[in-house]
């Protein structure tokens, strides 16, 4: 043991020299798991592009500073249970750990992917938090903290969030006595505008389909209250990004601004994305939260909030 930790001691202090304290001791801190693992695979192939990609990522966005250090690792996580890539996940849910995630938050993220990747991805991924939790012994902190069987439905007023809802629209009445406003009600309050259409569409073609949908997502996983409606709906924008949904992310990024989010947030999500998706999507991404911005009279929010250049 005492070797081993004289033979890391020296791993380390190696790529400090070569690479410059400031970029590896950031990553040993994120990644405290794991770090060496996750630089030294590229040290040995190509030493020039590991700096690159170190400066970019430890010294340059992970200290950024705009989206605080649990939410941005949460939203990381559930970007990888969307890249379906179980393998690093792990790395991910510890660093959502060591940030101040609590264990039932980060496995929140892994079961809301359920709404837009599906439940064998959701399967795989929650295979992979409970291992890392059993590792780190906090599986009794999910046994503690597991919802009723029935939900939050026995907090939930008929009173207190009509008074959320963004739409009126000649058939909500009918709407309401046909799929109950326990069903109904989450989408006017989280996606306004937005989700009129979507109910319509699907009420066209499939009612018995659009009942079951409502039930499952806006009564029951939209509802469940783990995470806060900012985080969980900017943990979607990042994962709608992986899918290269623009359409569905402007409208989680309107839903996001409607919670609490602010322009710079959102975009830092965008921003933050193309360090493990690429870059690709980033131009569609960022016209789309501009356009929404534009329409809302908030881009001197953006411009009034821009970080100086690096050194600067």
């Amino acid at each position: 043991m005492a070797n081993d930790a004289v033979n890391e001691a020296d791993r380390i202090e190696r790529l400090r020299r070569r690479y410059g304290a400031q970029a590896i001791d950031h990553a040993l801190s994120v990644h405290a798991h794991d770090a060496l693992d996750l630089i030294e695979w590229a040290d040995e192939l190509d030493p020039h592009y590991t700096r690159l990609w170190l400066e970019f990522i430890y010294t340059g966005m992970y200290r950024r500073g705009v989206l605080d250090e649990r939410t941005r690792n949460l939203v990381l996580v559930g970007q990888y249970v969307a890249l379906n890539e179980m393998d690093d996940l792990g790395h991910h849910i510890r660093s959502a750990l060591r940030s101040g995630a609590g264990p039932r938050e980060v496995l929140e993220v892994v079961l809301q992917s359920t709404v837009y990747f599906g439940w064998s991805r959701a399967r795989r991924a929650a295979r992979v938090c409970r291992q890392v939790l059993g590792d780190l012994g906090r599986l009794d902190e999910i046994a503690a903290t597991q919802l009723p069987l029935e939900g939050r439905e026995a907090e939930r007023s008929l009173e207190a969030e009509r008074a959320t809802w963004k739409d009126d629209f000649p058939r909500r009445d009918d709407w309401l006595g046909k799929y109950g406003w326990l069903s109904l009600s989450p989408g006017l309050r989280l996606q306004p505008g937005h989700h009129v259409h979507t109910v319509e569409r699907a009420d066209r073609v499939d009612p018995h389909f659009t009942k079951v949908w409502l039930d499952c997502i806006y009564r029951g996983m939209y509802m469940r209250g783990v995470l806060d409606d900012k985080t969980r709906i900017l943990c979607i924008v990042g994962e709608l990004f992986v899918a290269g949904d623009v359409t569905q992310a402007e409208n989680h990024m309107r839903g996001a601004l409607v919670h609490g989010a602010s322009p710079r947030e959102v975009l830092e999500v965008i921003l933050q994305s193309t360090i493990h998706v690429g870059m690709p999507r980033f131009i569609r991404f960022v016209a789309a939260l501009e356009r929404i911005l534009e329409e809302q009279g908030r881009m001197a929010e953006l411009t009034a909030t821009r970080l100086p250049l690096p050194g600067g």
